[in-house]
């Protein structure tokens, strides 16, 4: 809607929806609930405090006014013949009810002014909308979207993002009528409501990644009391409590795992309790779990979920519900195989269900075992703020995507703006690049190494990257604060078109759009990272990429800790405290590659991979692999077109 309903009757005495002028000021909170309140009573025509999903169907097909406020674009034959506006209607009352058979006015009219916060900056997409609508007759055709694009890079950066404006037209092209029909739809033209509701909550100034950042305090939490560890695993309780969400509490209701236990009435008081607390989300560990399933078998709640240990009587996923579960390896109380849980989360709606699985790796020569799986307590997500992070995971649309986006939050702040800065996608981190022939080069020693000059700004983000690491402390020990004490000798520039265009830029477009296939945005800087790769045969690397990183052959001279594949680390202080360098030249220098990475999607790694990563979305399969879902410090990949040997760091530590 693009204004406030004013409460008077038309002239001609129709029941048309009514708007105020533009004019009139659209942040007056009495109008706006002045407007829902009207909505609300056609609905309820009855005047009782609470919709059902029958009563909001019959006044979205019935009552035009209803269906113009609520579903725009729509008529009576689209919500009643069309598949796609009967799905329309049906994942709004999802989205109003958060899980509930029945709203109160409070929850619907919360669910419009939250979405009036999402539509803060309508002031700067409506100057951006003015650029595009070059005819002003506020709509934006197929041709106005492309010049806009082409003349404005104000507009091209809204609309593209991270897109090279150098590539070729057609490339470009296709991409804007991507955006074009997500906008439009099947129309010939979109307006300025269409507009809004695509860029909702983004920022025209924004960075090359837009995190969504979600309000902790005003996020109502119900969680089950019985198995959740208040008294056992006080931590976990703590964990949540000191992040700030809102917490309410069901204590008084017994153990579920009592030999015939009858849900009925227990589960008719935790339905209670959802409708006096409202929550956004709901939460259960261990035997609280059976309670979870109950709730989804009867219908009593169908939304956002974090479910701590996966309960015995869990084996299928509710549709259209975003479910976090949290598992470990070492669970002897409800032991259950990995891929029992994978294919738990397969029977979920894709992208809307997320297993955070925390696994043991596999024995380094020494015989250490560097990582040890989650027991029952499910120790790692008291670590790091990231049982907060997978609860605020389970209020995005995308659980898993969400998770991974916080992963770039472990960072320091500036590392991850260097990263930024230096780039993320294969075309900008090209922009250092000087130019060269390749026959003066090929009469060269270091054929495709270049110096780069200390004071300069790429100097500056590369040795910010590798002095820098994380916010958390290494699980495996080394000191980072004598890290930063490591002195640079040299940084070396690596040129290789040849791989970079035959392997790299391949492979970054292959796993964009296996992520398009899956349904997941590809958003550079989450699916790609600046990581650091140490060996003693960087010169082989350099000059004969291909053979010198060997997924699959990988690990298997050695000790395979997380399965074959070529190992990355988040942190250049890891790799140089251990063996991965090789042995030290005589004056005690060393060489570490930093290198571009298209990690696409992650899963927790395992010993027993052997080059054959789990199904993500059947046919499409994760793309690397990590040592830790929480704050992650070694990538996996399993293609040599996946790495790009981008800087060559001489150092002394």
């Amino acid at each position: 809607p693009h204004g406030y309903y004013d409460g008077a009757i038309p002239p001609d005495g129709s029941q048309r929806h009514i708007f105020l002028q533009p004019d009139q000021p659209q942040d007056d909170e009495n109008h706006m609930i002045k407007e829902v309140q009207n909505i609300f009573d056609r609905i309820c025509k009855d005047g009782g405090e609470a919709m059902s999903r029958l009563q909001f169907f019959t006044a979205l097909t019935a009552d035009p006014t209803v269906r113009t406020f609520l579903l725009p674009g729509h008529d009576r034959t689209t919500l009643m013949e069309d598949e796609d506006g009967y799905e329309a209607a049906h994942h709004l009352f999802n989205d109003i009810a958060r899980g509930r058979q029945r709203v109160h006015f409070k929850v619907f009219v919360e669910h419009f002014r939250h979405s009036k916060a999402h539509a803060s900056n309508a002031s700067e997409l409506r100057a951006v909308f003015d650029k595009l609508d070059a005819n002003r007759n506020n709509q934006i055709s197929r041709y106005e979207l492309m010049y806009a694009v082409k003349t404005d890079p104000a507009v091209a950066k809204l609309i593209l993002h991270d897109w090279d404006m150098e590539e070729g037209e057609e490339e470009l092209s296709e991409a804007v009528d991507r955006v074009f029909r997500a906008i439009a739809g099947d129309w010939n033209s979109f307006d300025f409501a269409d507009f809004v509701a695509y860029f909702r909550g983004t920022k025209t100034a924004s960075l090359e990644l837009n995190f969504e950042h979600i309000d902790r305090r005003q996020v109502r939490v119900l969680i089950i009391g019985p198995g959740f560890g208040a008294k056992i695993n006080p931590l976990q309780t703590q964990v949540v409590t000191n992040a700030g969400f809102q917490i309410a509490w069901v204590h008084d209701v017994p153990n579920p795992e009592e030999a015939q236990f009858d849900f009925l009435p227990h589960v008719s008081r935790i339905s209670r309790a959802i409708q006096e607390n409202q929550p956004d989300l709901l939460m259960a560990g261990s035997k609280g779990g059976a309670y979870c399933v109950a709730l989804w078998q009867m219908g009593y709640w169908r939304g956002p979920t974090v479910l701590i240990n996966a309960h015995p009587s869990c084996n299928s996923l509710p549709a259209d519900v975003p479910i976090v579960i949290c598992a470990g390896d070492q669970d002897q109380t409800y032991p259950r195989p990995r891929q029992e849980l994978e294919a738990m989360i397969q029977t979920g709606t894709p992208n809307m269900c997320f297993l955070y699985y925390s696994t043991t790796s596999g024995q380094l020569a020494s015989g250490h075992t560097p990582r040890v799986g989650d027991q029952h307590n499910m120790a790692t997500i008291c670590q790091f703020d990231a049982l907060p992070r997978l609860m605020e995971a389970a209020l995005s649309p995308q659980p898993e995507v969400s998770m991974m986006k916080s992963w770039r939050d472990r960072l320091t702040p500036q590392r991850a703006e260097a990263e930024g800065l230096l780039g993320h996608t294969p075309q900008k981190f090209r922009q250092f690049w000087v130019g060269f022939k390749r026959e003066h080069l090929r009469n060269q020693d270091n054929q495709f190494l270049y110096t780069v000059q200390a004071q300069t700004t790429e100097y500056k983000l590369v040795s910010t990257i590798f002095l820098s690491g994380s916010i958390d402390p290494s699980t495996y020990g080394f000191n980072q604060a004598q890290w930063e004490r490591c002195q640079i000798l040299r940084i070396q520039r690596v040129e290789n078109p040849t791989q970079e265009e035959n392997g790299t830029r391949p492979y970054f477009d292959t796993v964009k759009k296996s992520c398009a296939r899956m349904g997941v945005e590809f958003l550079p800087g989450v699916h790609t990272r600046w990581l650091f790769h140490g060996s003693s045969a960087v010169d082989s690397i350099l000059s004969n990429p291909v053979h010198g990183f060997q997924p699959l052959t990988s690990g298997s001279a050695g000790a395979a800790v997380w399965g074959r594949g070529t190992y990355f680390a988040r942190d250049a202080g890891y790799v140089a405290s251990g063996p991965f360098c090789g042995h030290p030249q005589p004056d005690g220098t060393r060489r570490m590659l930093l290198c571009y990475v298209t990690t696409g999607m992650s899963c927790a790694g395992s010993p027993q991979h052997t080059g054959i990563l789990p199904i993500r979305h059947d046919p499409h399969r994760y793309n690397s692999t990590v040592d830790s879902l929480a704050s992650p410090e070694i990538f996996i990949i399993q293609h040599p077109g996946a790495a790009y040997p981008a800087y060559v760091i001489t150092f002394r530590s």
